[in-house]
């Protein structure tokens, strides 16, 4: 029975290369140095089985799969995407703080330079109040990030739901 394989995991990369090279799985099997077992190899492409593959066999079912006239490295993509979907998941709230500074920054910068203006004398009151405004947002924008902050100090998950397989 076929499984259904979900686009952008290690199965359905697998299952790619086993769609190209004349042969399939039994000729997967023998095109990796070691000769693994064809029954080894599909086990590497079921979600549902332990078996994981390993680094130097990715590598020559790769080079195995351009020579076969594949276009690119199946397992060799999918691994580059679920490193970057990880480290997007995992370090998301270190992107968001990091934005948030430039912002924290930007708006101190602007409440600094509207406090000088508005400590000069004979100063308008409405230097007074933009200086409040600038003040106002400055705080808003270091609150956002002391948010981050804050949820940064909790207990938090290690990838994306699904990354494994």
């Amino acid at each position: 029975m076929t499984k259904l394989r979900a686009p952008l995991t290690i199965d359905a990369a697998l299952a790619r290369i086993a769609g190209q090279i004349p042969g399939g799985w039994n000729a997967m099997a023998k095109a990796l140095s070691d000769r693994k077992s064809a029954s080894l190899v599909r086990a590497w492409g079921d979600p549902d089985r332990r078996e994981k593959i390993p680094l130097a066999d990715a590598l020559e079912l790769d080079l195995a799969y351009r020579d076969a006239g594949g276009d690119g490295a199946p397992l060799y993509e999918t691994y580059g995407y679920l490193l970057d979907a990880a480290g997007t998941f995992r370090f998301a709230s270190e992107i968001a703080l990091g934005r948030l500074a430039v912002e924290a920054i930007r708006e101190g910068g602007e409440a600094h330079a509207a406090l000088v203006l508005a400590a000069q004398p004979g100063v308008e009151a409405r230097q007074k109040h933009d200086a409040m405004r600038e003040v106002d947002e400055a705080i808003e924008a270091l609150q956002s990030a002391r948010i981050v902050l804050e949820a940064m100090t909790r207990p938090r998950a290690t990838g994306p739901p699904g990354a494994e397989g």
